[in-house]
């Protein structure tokens, strides 16, 4: 098998999720950045139906998302470690419920402040490791690429707001689940759906540990503090220092 070709943004939690799980599997693999906007005309070149990062490449084998990318590291990992492999049902209802859900208005939430009113702060992380021409595709073409995200994101005012009341809900969820003391949040050790839970809510954290530092917009940080002391939000903290030290 060749080394694994991890294609991402440079600034996602889903990619996060898919690197995360392939350190933990011991996969080495090469990181290739891609520029929004170019990210598309890739996918579409390696014969996919949507654009979405992340996306891997092993040899002949093309497997996006990041849930799809830890059932192939699963699959292919030499080491006799694994995910936790109990509560499948509850492991497996998490994850899709974090992805859909979590995943989702976390990116919306953000980028409803940052791209709309900050989007000087966003630019430099997305051209973060690109190389020359994507560089220069990213500062010529920003503009049209923020505007495409605006629209189909539905960012702005109003879906920040909407984002935040479905996060709280989210964040609800989560404080109730671990209301119980329990160290993973299902099984007695890390699991898919820990990794998925700690990697999409990383942004709001930011630990240590979190590969891309963000500069968050005042109503973003504003929340954070009344979101610091949360249970999950300190759980998301502990499972960073415990678990994410192999990049």
């Amino acid at each position: 098998m060749s080394t694994p070709r991890l294609s991402v943004f440079a600034i996602s939690h889903y990619c996060e999720k898919a690197r995360w799980a392939l350190d933990f599997y011991g996969i080495e693999f090469a990181v290739q950045y891609l520029a929004p906007g170019l990210h598309g005309r890739y996918a579409k070149r390696l014969g996919l139906p949507v654009s979405s990062l992340p996306i891997l490449e092993v040899d002949d084998e093309v497997i996006q998302g990041s849930s799809a990318i830890i059932d192939w590291a699963e699959k292919h990992t030499m080491r006799e470690v694994a995910l936790c492999r109990e509560q499948p049902a509850a492991v497996a209802a998490t994850e899709q419920r974090l992805d859909a859900i979590m995943g989702v208005q976390i990116r919306r939430y953000f980028y409803s402040e940052a791209l709309v009113s900050y989007p000087h702060t966003v630019r430099p992380i997305f051209m973060r490791d690109l190389t020359g021409v994507s560089r220069l595709f990213v500062l010529l073409a920003w503009p049209r690429i923020r505007g495409i995200m605006i629209n189909r994101m539905d960012l702005g005012p109003a879906q920040q707001k909407d984002a935040c009341t479905r996060i709280e809900a989210e964040l609800d969820w989560l404080d109730d689940l671990l209301a119980d003391g329990r160290t993973y949040l299902h099984g007695s050790a890390l699991s898919r759906a820990d990794i998925t839970a700690a990697s999409l809510i990383g942004p709001l954290v930011q630990p240590p540990d979190l590969d891309v530092a963000l500069q968050l917009p005042p109503q973003v940080s504003a929340d954070l503090v009344r979101w610091r002391e949360r249970p999950v939000l300190q759980w998301v903290e502990g499972i960073y220092r415990e678990h994410r030290d192999c990049r």
